[in-house]
């Protein structure tokens, strides 16, 4: 599977966000966008999962336009946005159930899958807590279990470090590691340049 990103710019309100950006990736690469703040990190990635249009250029997924009724980006790409989306009225256990059910590509035990990505997040204590009671570092935790059980190749991650503890910082670049040895493929943005950690990466800078 490859990704390109072909000379695409984007504006909103006529403001140019970024423009002229390239990327390539293929499977088991990962892709560290880093920039100040306000650099249209986020613009960018919700323009590589059709959230947000480009003013010019392309996003290709196998030579197919994201844009084009032929393509099945949305059965390849998993999206986890700064912002956590998630229920604040339904416990951690309800909202993985609500978010697994929404994955087409999610695991048929679905029961195990979530018990799993708790597991692996160290969230079991907080199972049957809402959402709304949860510090912002286990409301992040509780967002990024998708990664644990979705099956889909493509992770675009929007700031996905942020609010973890050094330990939970560390569980997710190994899950990054064990997604690229199953030939995935992740672009994420991150203040933190982690590549070190990290095989097959490239580093995408970006500028106010």
């Amino acid at each position: 599977m490859e990704i390109l990103v072909n000379s695409a710019t984007c504006c909103i309100n006529s403001n140019i966000i970024f423009e002229n950006a390239n990327i390539s990736l293929t499977n088991s690469e990962i892709c560290i966008i880093m920039g100040p703040n306000g650099c249209g990190k986020t613009t960018f990635i919700k323009c590589l999962c059709n959230i947000q249009n480009l003013e010019h250029g392309q996003v290709l997924i196998d030579s197919i336009d994201l844009r084009d009724a032929d393509s099945n980006y949305l059965d390849n790409i998993l999206y986890i946005g700064h912002k956590n989306s998630l229920n604040n009225d339904l416990t951690v256990k309800e909202n993985l159930e609500y978010l697994s059910a929404l994955d087409s590509t999610a695991n048929n035990n679905e029961v195990n899958k979530i018990n799993d990505a708790m597991e692996y997040f160290d969230l079991c204590r907080y199972r049957d807590f809402m959402v709304s009671t949860l510090s912002e570092g286990n409301k992040k935790k509780t967002s990024l279990a998708r990664l644990i059980m979705s099956s889909k190749k493509i992770w675009l991650l929007d700031e996905p470090l942020s609010s973890l503890d050094e330990i939970s910082i560390k569980n997710l670049i190994n899950l990054f590691s064990e997604h690229q040895k199953k030939g995935g493929i992740i672009i994420t943005s991150s203040h933190y340049d982690f590549s070190e950690s990290v095989e097959n990466f490239k580093l995408f800078r970006m500028e106010n």
